[in-house]
């Protein structure tokens, strides 16, 4: 959720970027509780439930791996998706709520992904294995109930595309910060 090449974990300190996932895994948890209560079809309701859960096991196995690093939890003020809700605007709909959601679990998905073939110790790798199974779902079941609403709706496939633009204002924000605190030791 930090950059579009992928941000390695550094071994060595991995404590900030493990924040960074852990508010991600929160922040999401609370957008799956608000378009669980706007759900239109038994199969949606079904799904989120079981996307909640996973959101809130996530936000736990970041913690626990924050922990065995001796690290603490720490409040991530701005995490990717404030500031890709920020650039996207208020969602009106439970079509916008999907489409950021979309976006945003692809993005996590891809960030993983990254880590996959770096070498990391356990308390990394473990979590972060168990994450992507999980994600991967996300992705698919988001992506077919946005394909079924646009067969219905073709305004569905704008709202993606928005969301997607507001994905790469989010992510360049996202790096610049990155480099910023790099650049000043933070």
């Amino acid at each position: 959720m930090i950059t579009s090449s992928g941000r390695h974990i550094d071994p060595e300190d991995p404590v900030w970027i493990l924040n960074q996932y852990r508010a991600a895994e929160v922040h999401g948890a609370g957008a799956i509780m608000r378009m669980a209560r706007l759900a239109d079809t038994a199969k949606l309701r079904a799904d989120l439930s079981r996307h909640l859960r996973d959101e809130a096991v996530h936000a736990w196995l970041w913690t626990r791996a924050i922990e065995e690093f001796g690290g603490e939890v720490a409040d991530v003020a701005q995490p990717y998706q404030a500031r890709l809700s920020a650039h996207y605007g208020i969602p009106k709909s439970l079509d916008d709520m999907l489409a950021l959601t979309l976006v945003s679990e692809r993005r996590g998905l891809d960030e993983y992904e990254v880590h996959v073939n770096e070498d990391l110790p356990t308390a990394i790798r473990r979590p972060l294995r168990a994450i992507i199974r999980d994600e991967a779902w996300h992705v698919s079941y988001i992506e077919e109930a946005l394909m079924r609403r646009a067969d219905q709706d073709k305004s569905v496939h704008a709202l993606i595309e928005r969301a997607e633009r507001a994905d790469e204002l989010a992510v360049a924000e996202l790096e610049a910060a990155a480099a910023v605190g790099a650049g000043t030791g933070g």
